[in-house]
């Protein structure tokens, strides 16, 4: 009895830690891990989020100045809301098709996809006071 609950604390500290890196990082994303990971828009046109955790999308550019100066606000809200809420990254060069789909008039761009299937926008650069803000809001989720 001792040794298998042991086992099961030793097996929590190595499986924790690892969820927990998984939804701290922001991650970049192809087409075929977003119809995986946020929404299969090829099954369906309307809104269905694959996650259980409402998601922020960042469709940047590598050479947008803007998408630059945001970045360190989409960093720093996704270690803030660790397993609140999961943010991926597409870059809008290498996945033209999936910016197109997705109708990203500019860069950057950041949609909101709450657990409720409602997506929402914001275009251009803003502050990190503003990210959270709408983060909070558009996503529903708690401070």
């Amino acid at each position: 009895m001792r040794k298998q609950i042991l086992t099961i604390i030793a097996l929590c500290f190595l499986v924790v830690p690892a969820l927990v890196a998984q939804t701290s990082t922001v991650k970049q994303i192809s087409d075929t891990e977003f119809r995986k990971l946020v929404w299969d828009y090829s099954k369906s046109p309307a809104v269905k989020l694959q996650s259980h955790l409402p998601v922020i999308i960042d469709f940047f550019a590598t050479w947008c100045r803007p998408c630059k100066e945001l970045s360190p606000s989409i960093e720093r809200l996704q270690k803030e809301y660790a397993g609140k809420l999961i943010i991926y990254r597409v870059d809008v060069d290498k996945d033209r098709a999936l910016a197109e789909k997705m109708n990203i008039p500019a860069m950057p761009t950041l949609i909101f996809i709450n657990t409720k299937n409602q997506k929402s926008e914001t275009v251009g650069l803003i502050s990190y006071d503003e990210l959270k803000q709408a983060a909070i809001q558009k996503l529903q989720i708690k401070k």
